[in-house]
């Protein structure tokens, strides 16, 4: 169903160590993701019960040092776009914040946010909670956060287990953004 969706990739080469049988089947649930890792990766197209296009996935590999990083519409925000479940709107993102910049007022998200920092310092300046290198932080659903400040450049693995947020916060002027 190649008609479905551009961008379908070949199959691979079949590993010495995996049956032909079980390399032609061994793919994915049909599914509808997005960012890097699944735009590089759509191998079969198949038609969901609504007539959209859903994909078939191996496993996965991205060397995120060679992704780009896309800008935001917030000053001072890019991200690499990982994985996205387009359904539920759970994704995975690294998110960089150059020194100063950072989320400008309070908010609260439609599902938990995750953080892992694996470079600089980032503060919540109300609770003065600062995320350091190795640090794991967790935002439950709906508590209310923020603002922020980056106090050096800040990278982060940010993960959302559903939609970001409830509405389209104002510092973003695209609604891309708030995915």
């Amino acid at each position: 169903m190649t008609d479905l969706a551009p961008g379908l990739i070949p199959a691979p080469p079949r590993p010495e160590a995996v049956s032909a049988e079980e390399w032609a089947e061994n793919l994915s649930e049909p599914a509808a993701y997005g960012g890097e890792g699944p735009d590089r990766s759509r191998e079969q197209a198949v038609k969901g019960p609504d007539g959209s296009a859903l994909f078939r996935f191996r496993e996965i590999l991205l060397q995120t040092q060679d992704l780009e990083w896309l800008d935001k519409t917030l000053e001072g925000l890019t991200h690499k776009a990982l994985w996205r479940n387009e359904e539920t709107g759970a994704s995975i993102s690294l998110v960089r914040f150059q020194k100063g910049s950072g989320i400008p007022s309070r908010h609260s998200h439609a599902s938990n946010q995750f953080m892992f920092c694996l470079k600089g310092r980032y503060t919540y300046l109300p609770t003065g909670l600062t995320l350091t290198e190795g640090s794991f932080y967790w935002n439950p659903k709906g508590s209310l956060h923020g603002p922020t400040l980056a106090e050096e450049e800040s990278i982060l693995l940010e993960v959302y287990d559903g939609p970001h947020y409830p509405t389209q916060p104002d510092w973003y002027s695209s609604p891309d953004d708030a995915r």
